[in-house]
């Protein structure tokens, strides 16, 4: 009961490390839940009504989620595993896999990866990004398949 108490007089939000956007926080007043789909790849076609264009305006054409290019850098929202981190861009979730990491294999080997990774880069600190990887061309590659980012923390 204690605990409860100075969670809640503290800040429970700094405390647990995670702050809604304000974006967040409107799909929860409409008691949408703003993570639900944290994991997936993001549907490119929008919701009903968006994207339409007006009456004597030219139609924007849709670039696919896998061929959009990355942000510069973000704010770390929550850390997945030691090798995937939720950061937010513009008022937008972007999950971003570290370019050459993988989770590790042991329990304990993932947990003292992602302990060095949180205390590097904490909640609410902002990060950098930078994308290593180049296709045939020598063109960056952003994206993976699922639409996750695939950069580096600078």
């Amino acid at each position: 009961m204690g605990v409860c108490l100075i969670l809640l007089t503290s800040g429970c939000m700094a405390v647990l490390g995670y702050e809604p956007t304000p974006a967040e926080l409107e799909m929860i007043r409409r008691g949408e839940d703003p993570r639900a789909n944290e994991d997936e790849a993001r549907d490119t076609t929008g919701n009903a009504g968006e994207g339409e264009t007006r009456p004597g305006e030219p139609e924007q054409p849709r670039i696919p989620r896998q061929q959009q290019p990355g942000p510069a850098g973000g704010t770390v929202l929550r850390w997945m595993d030691s090798a995937t981190v939720v950061v937010e861009v513009n008022d937008e979730r972007e999950v971003v896999r570290l370019a050459g990491e993988r989770p590790r294999d042991s329990a304990f080997d993932e947990q003292v990866a992602l302990d060095d990774h949180m205390n590097k880069w904490t909640y609410g600190a902002w990060v950098r990004l930078s994308y290593p990887l180049r296709g045939d061309d020598g063109s960056p590659i952003y994206r993976d398949a699922e639409g996750r980012l695939l950069a580096t923390i600078d």
